[in-house]
């Protein structure tokens, strides 16, 4: 068995290397499975000879569900398998699940240009106008779709860690950062802007308005 993994907080990078992936399976014409939920018996699958292709692919969504004992499973038939088995995870995988992987042939890590993440670090009250400069900055090389899907997330994990810091699955470091810029904000304020970004994404989804002037007005209200 080949096992790939790619993982990093770089979403759309790392989303687009997996099509790749499947693309080219496909036009080899292997079988290719995805798993995404644990309704799914991962060993069983891997196991399960296809009728109409010798080669195989299997794309497991989560790396989260991959249990200790699939992980002990699969590092007793990784050599007997002809299956090619891509790890995906829509964040950053640690080292110590990394290690607890079977022999991995590719590891490819996608990770967010250090602009996008001064952006983020840059969203909270009075600091308006530097945080406008970074955007529009950004959005001459990034989708803004994309821009606010990471800042609709940010903010999201700025409430969560006001309210339940201990439940959120990140590194030591990463919620220490988030709890500093969390203390720039009023729990309320917060939960207003979760609203307000929802409504946003309605109404550039419906074509109701810009998602660039929607965002700008955001700011100019919260942040200025």
């Amino acid at each position: 068995m080949k096992i790939i993994v790619l993982h990093g907080d770089d979403n759309l990078e790392s989303y687009k290397r997996l099509q790749t992936f499947i693309d080219v399976a496909q036009s080899r014409n292997w079988t290719i499975q995805r798993i995404s939920d644990n309704s799914v018996n991962i060993a069983e699958t891997l196991t399960t000879d296809s009728l109409f292709a010798e080669k195989r692919l299997i794309v497991i969504e989560d790396h989260r569900l991959l249990d200790k004992k699939t992980l002990l499973w699969i590092k007793k038939k990784k050599d007997v398998l002809d299956t090619t088995l891509i790890i995906y995870s829509h964040g950053n995988i640690t080292k110590t699940f990394l290690k607890s992987l079977p022999r991995v042939d590719k590891v490819e890590e996608f990770k967010l240009p250090k602009l996008i993440w001064s952006y983020l670090e840059s969203f909270y009250p009075e600091n308006g106008k530097n945080s406008l400069l970074l955007l529009h900055e950004i959005i001459k090389t990034e989708p803004i779709e994309f821009v606010f899907s990471l800042l609709a997330k940010q903010v999201k994990d700025l409430y969560w860690v006001k309210v339940d810091a201990q439940s959120l699955l990140y590194p030591a470091w990463r919620i220490g950062k988030l709890q500093r810029q969390a203390t720039k904000w009023q729990k309320e304020i917060l939960e207003d802007l979760i609203f307000e970004f929802s409504e946003a994404d309605i109404k550039s989804k419906t074509s109701q308005a810009d998602l660039s002037n929607l965002l700008d007005f955001i700011v100019l209200e919260k942040l200025v």
